[in-house]
């Protein structure tokens, strides 16, 4: 290697120097079968890609965005040429500092970033200033690792985090200028000596090598195909492929290639045979919401598919690209996403599943992928106002200016066709989740429904049983635990010993020690195994239209193994005119052992909570320590030992009503509770809600805990919520309908816009219940059914019968059948 010294203080301009030394130099040049670019993009496309940019005002904006994240550090680096090297950090010395010992993660990240985005400047522009910035960059790094071992390389300290960053980065780069390193004799800076070298091939490819090999971990143990596994691998998965993609030798590529598809290791699971068989018929990665996206993974099948076209690997993965256009049916009315598990609702991968989706279906000819694909985004676009073409240089897993731009394809501004994503029951299998909703044509994010129920164990899920989370009025009012902002505050009590167990959720515990089971759990010492809640019954079914705008039911069942119990909870969505409707909510629970008592537990947002009775007077309460307490497992389950200021009511048998005031913006939550039953109501404040609205990031969550003796099953707790902007609720009363000594349902009597509105609401156990109220002149056969009547101002009458699961159902002498989907709803009116 031949070194020559300069004077930083004297050189401005090395231009001089460079084309000195270039012209006095040999030209060397290797044939290599493996063509670059190749990771994004070809040599061959670059005419397509500077037409789309003369074509496409996005298209330019975006590389006129590129420019500008680059162009100011180009100009610094052609002036003072260590300046931004010497910025860098120091490398690790190895891959062994624990997670939230690493402190340059950011700072590696944006450089190699920035390198990459230089390069693929070069590959537009063909101007070697960008190149020049990207090679000193990457020899920065690639000099110094070279000199390792697989084990020891390192630029962060955490390997997890170096393959989600500089690693994949550093080859991007690698890719878009090897054309132009090999192309002649090059010079690149070496800060720490104050000189130029000459650059050495193979010495960036050991440095790729080591790198590869780092992420792969060929030196640890083996892969099992076909177990469950974390995210980490897929997450890391970019990064191991693109430095694969710049090994330069063929059969070591090809070898490195079959270790990431076909046979993996323990680190890096084989791609083919552990991650891609961890997806369900439902075609998405099973985790919570947010984590669910890894669109990661179509990414790296459209690459293989490009590289390896022969492979056909979008042939057996189809169900992938339909599970991609799953996620927009979780969104709430103001658009952020329903919460189960570790999540955050606004982060939001669908743009990027769409974007890679339509880029394989293009290319392959799946003309119902293409089209599907464009009306999301072109829905998603109309919806954010618009193409996003900002480009920043972010840390973890941030290729947006290259798939953007090099992927992207032009979606017309007018598209006929459309993607209801907003369809009453969505269920999620895996989660054991269903969700349902009611929206509305006008104000919907003011008046529309939309709620989930379930719960499962999966990696980064939380132990809730079945578990449950309401929206109205703007607000995820009832909201689920949900996610911290740091990986440090997920390591804390706060988050391991409330938010992730029963009490930090909406749920019913039983005989008061509900927990989940360590072994199995995804994470150890955090007691979150649980068994899965299964969707029994539902109307509509998943995705499927529904037969009432008004009516919509599903019902979640756990047989929990765990704590010896069985639970069974329905969920509906009522609504009672364009501006009101109301949540039913309905949880059957029994221990298999001896049933002491149950609580159920319920968090709502606001400023104020009041306990009335039904004369709306409040109810005294009293300091208790009832639930100072828990059963002595390593994560003091169930978890109530967060709640402070309890105050407990004395055993009620009547009707309770809870109203949940947000002063800020005079909204409010309605909540009834029929009589029937005798129980005790506590109030307390909880911990503040993660990821819900910022007016209540700070404030103490209100809490209702309602303790009933012995069962739950033939009487279980029934609450009705109604989400309103006025203080005074539409609900005029809210009465429980018996069968025996057993509690089926409820009538609720409304008042809207002058009409009354009664709903008797039946919810039984079984799709062969048979309910007969000869007072009401009532008959239901089946698990869920609705009797309407309206008695409107003008003094007509309109009387609806609904069937969501069962099979007949009268009402006087008027009857409606199931059809043999077990539904029905006929409508007579009386002027």
């Amino acid at each position: 290697m031949s070194y020559t010294i300069f004077n930083w203080k004297i050189l401005s301009d090395r231009k001089l120097f460079l084309f000195v030394l270039f012209f006095s130099i040999a030209i060397i040049s290797n044939a290599q079968s493996l063509q670059h670019p190749t990771i994004w993009i070809t040599e061959e496309e670059k005419e397509e890609i500077l037409n789309k940019a003369a074509t496409y005002d996005w298209a330019q904006e975006l590389v006129d965005n590129v420019y500008k994240v680059v162009d100011g550090k180009v100009r610094i680096h052609e002036k003072y040429p260590d300046r931004i090297l010497k910025k860098i950090p120091p490398l690790a010395e190895d891959d062994n500092i624990p997670e939230l010992s690493v402190t340059t993660v950011h700072q590696h990240g944006k450089v190699t970033g920035l390198a990459a985005n230089a390069g693929l400047l070069y590959y537009l522009s063909g101007k070697e200033e960008y190149a020049q910035l990207a090679a000193d960059i990457i020899w920065h790094y690639g000099s110094e690792l070279a000199t390792r071992t697989p084990q020891t390389t390192s630029i962060c300290g955490y390997p997890f985090y170096d393959a989600r960053t500089s690693y994949g980065q550093i080859a991007i780069a690698y890719d878009f200028i090897q054309p132009w390193l090999k192309a002649s004799k090059r010079v690149v800076v070496n800060h720490k000596c104050d000189k130029f070298e000459d650059y050495d091939d193979k010495v960036m490819q050991k440095a790729i090598l080591n790198m590869t090999d780092n992420v792969l971990q060929q030196y640890g143990r083996p892969d099992h195909h076909g177990k469950s596994i974390s995210n980490h691998p897929v997450l890391t998965a970019p990064g191991a492929l693109f430095l694969i993609l710049c090994v330069e030798d063929d059969k070591e590529r090809d070898h490195l290639f079959n270790v990431f598809w076909e046979k993996g290791t323990s680190h890096q699971n084989s791609f083919k045979n552990t991650i891609l068989p961890m997806f369900g018929a439902q075609g998405i990665w099973p985790e919570s919401t947010s984590y669910s996206f890894m669109a990661n993974v179509t990414m790296i099948l459209n690459i293989i598919d490009r590289i390896k076209p022969e492979m056909n690997v979008y042939k057996d993965y189809k169900y992938i690209l339909d599970g991609n256009f799953l996620f927009d049916n979780l969104r709430l009315p103001d658009g952020r996403f329903v919460s189960y598990g570790d999540t955050h609702r606004k982060n939001d991968g669908t743009e990027a599943l769409y974007r890679y989706t339509l880029n394989l279906a293009e290319r392959r000819n799946l003309t119902t992928y293409e089209q599907k694909a464009k009306v999301a985004l072109r829905q998603k676009y109309n919806q954010q106002g618009g193409f996003s073409t900002n480009v920043e240089i972010a840390t973890f897993g941030y290729y947006t200016s290259f798939t953007k731009l090099l992927w992207g394809i032009d979606v017309p501004k007018q598209i006929e066709t459309t993607i209801d994503f907003q369809k009453p029951t969505v269920v999620i299998e895996h989660a054991g989740v269903v969700l349902q909703r009611n929206y509305v044509k006008k104000n919907n994010e003011e008046f529309g429904l939309c709620g989930v129920i379930g719960g499962a164990h999966y990696v980064h899920s939380h132990v809730t049983g079945i578990s449950m989370e309401l929206y109205g009025e703007g607000y995820v009012m009832a909201p689920q635990a949900g996610l911290p902002t740091s990986v440090a505050q997920r390591r804390i009590p706060l988050h391991e010993h409330y938010f992730r167990l029963y009490a930090g959720n909406n749920t019913v515990v039983v005989n008061g020690s509900s927990h989940g089971l360590d072994e199995g759990s995804w994470k150890g010492k955090a007691n979150v195994w649980q068994n899965r809640t299964v969707n029994i019954a539902a109307e509509p079914s998943h995705l499927d239209d529904p037969i009432s705008t008004n009516f919509s039911f599903a019902t979640q069942h756990l047989e929990d193994e765990v704590n010896n119990a069985i639970q069974e909870r329905t969920l509906s969505t009522i609504r009672t005119s364009p501006e009101t409707a109301y949540y039913f909510d309905l949880f059957r629970s029994k221990s298999l052992d001896e049933n002491k008592f149950h609580d159920y537990i319920y968090h709502n947002l606001g400023d104020k909570m009041t306990v009335m009775n039904d004369n709306e007077k409040k109810i005294p309460t009293s300091p208790t320590d009832k639930y100072d307490n828990d059963i002595g497992d390593q994560v003091h389950s169930p978890g109530w030992k967060f709640f402070e200021n309890t105050n407990s009511s004395a055993p009620i048998d009547k009707a309770v009503t809870v109203r949940y005031d947000l002063l800020k913006d005079k909204k409010y939550m309605h909540q009834f509770l029929p009589s029937g039953v005798t129980r005790e109501y506590t109030t307390a404040l909880a911990p503040a809600s993660r990821d819900i609205n910022e007016e209540y990031l700070d404030k103490k969550t209100q809490v209702l805990v309602i303790r009933q003796q012995g069962e739950a099953w033939d009487r279980p707790f029934i609450s009705v919520f109604e989400p309103s902007a006025s203080k005074k609720s539409s609900i005029q009363s809210v009465t429980p309908l018996e069968n025996g000594q057993s509690i089926v349902g409820v009538e609720v009597k409304s008042k809207v816009h002058g009409d009354t509105v009664t709903d008797f609401i039946l919810c039984t156990d079984g799709s062969n219940f048979e309910y007969n109220n000869p007072s009401l002149g009532i008959y239901f056969k089946g698990r869920y059914g609705i009797v309407r009547v309206v008695e409107k101002n003008n003094g007509d009458k309109e009387t609806t019968l609904y069937i969501g699961d069962g099979h007949s159902l009268s009402y006087g002498d008027r009857v409606v059948y199931a059809n043999k989907e077990r539904k029905g709803i006929k409508v007579f009116s009386l002027n």
